[in-house]
């Protein structure tokens, strides 16, 4: 069965109108057209379907990706991605921008279906907080990410595009967030880490099999799927150069203790060390360049490939786990595919990779 659900408040709020103006033409075999109103409703709208392979055209963001993954998790479905949201970071991940024309870029998952490309199946993460469970197909994060997505949403109606994200970005530059991380490897092997100087992923040597990291953290964020989260905001730039095996993350630390020049988690520390934030992320709006990123092992310099320890510590693990502080309430937050959740006081929140095969899938290059 085909049907297509459109979420008219994605993004710019053009999706009803690509629909009838450049997708109506192209699918006249659709079943069925639906069009939420409200979270919850493409759940429902599926539910009444009959029980069998099911191919959705999903005009909207992440957020109602996310949405129907949560709530139908044993539905045997195929998904055409047109990008209408904010981000649309599993499309951009997909199909990166590549100078096309904007209608025809965002036709390329529809043009994959048409063309009978077989599906790409995609990986979930299961993010558990407190005693909530979510499954994520894009990003799990704490720290500055999480926050931002936390503030942002207070913008989306004045600043409906990226936008948002630099400001809200810019309202929490000076926060380090107090917490300690375990990262987990998958089962029978050991956390790797990547190795600027051999362009590759080797063993942690301090693994054992596990990893313990002591805070405090700028930046925590782990993906799925993608190796970006905006159409130029490539975070996670190695899931793509280098193929990451079954049932794996790929997760960003930044912690700004290991900089030479930083001895303290004081104010003073905290604004110094906002330049280097800035340059890490303006970094993976060019094409994902942090991650290769040393500090010099006087001065704390941030320079590309040089000696001195690594910026970003890009781990390639099973999942991982968060341990807030409890006096750090921003240390709290954790975001899953836009949802941002709150650790309860005196809880963990933990990401783990779904090793059980999944029957999502998604129309991808052909």
């Amino acid at each position: 069965m085909l049907v297509a659900i459109i979420n008219p408040a994605s993004g710019h709020r053009q999706a009803s109108f690509f629909f009838d103006h450049h997708l109506r033409p192209l699918l006249p075999a659709i079943n069925h057209v639906f069009t939420t109103t409200a979270q919850g409703d493409a759940e429902n709208f599926i539910h009444h379907l009959p029980d069998a392979p099911l191919t959705i055209v999903l005009l909207s963001g992440d957020g109602t990706l996310h949405e129907i993954i949560n709530a139908l998790p044993h539905r045997n479905i195929s998904f055409v991605l047109v990008p209408c949201g904010t981000a649309n970071a599993l499309y951009a991940s997909l199909f990166p921008p590549a100078g096309l024309d904007k209608i025809e870029y965002k036709l390329q998952s529809v043009r994959a279906f048409l063309a009978n490309a077989a599906p790409v199946h995609i990986s979930l993460a299961s993010a558990s907080i407190a005693a909530t469970s979510s499954l994520a197909s894009v990003v799990v994060s704490t720290a500055l990410h999480a926050n931002i997505l936390h503030h942002s949403e207070s913008l989306r109606r004045s600043h409906p595009g990226i936008e948002r994200f630099k400001i809200a970005a810019e309202q929490n530059s000076t926060k380090w967030y107090r917490a300690r991380a375990r990262i987990l490897p998958v089962p029978g092997d050991r956390v790797q880490i990547y190795d600027p100087k051999s362009s590759a992923f080797i063993p942690h040597p301090d693994a054992s099999p596990d990893l313990e990291l002591d805070g405090p953290f700028a930046y925590f964020l782990s993906t799925v799927n993608v190796d970006r989260l905006e159409p130029h905001f490539r975070i996670s730039p190695l899931a793509r150069i280098i193929a990451p095996p079954p049932s794996t993350c790929d997760i960003i630390v930044l912690r700004p203790l290991r900089d030479p020049q930083i001895n303290d988690d004081s104010d003073d520390a905290r604004k110094t060390y906002v330049e280097k934030v800035w340059q890490v992320l303006g970094a993976a709006y060019q094409n994902g360049t942090h991650v290769n990123f040393t500090y010099e092992t006087t001065t704390g310099e941030i320079q590309v490939n040089g000696d001195g320890p690594v910026v970003i510590e890009y781990f390639r693990a099973g999942g991982w786990e968060w341990f807030p502080d409890p006096q750090d309430e921003d240390a709290h937050l954790v975001c899953a595919d836009g949802a941002v959740h709150r650790i309860s006081p005196g809880e963990r929140a933990a990401c783990i990779i779904d090793q059980t095969p999944h029957t999502f899938s998604v129309y991808g290059p052909v």
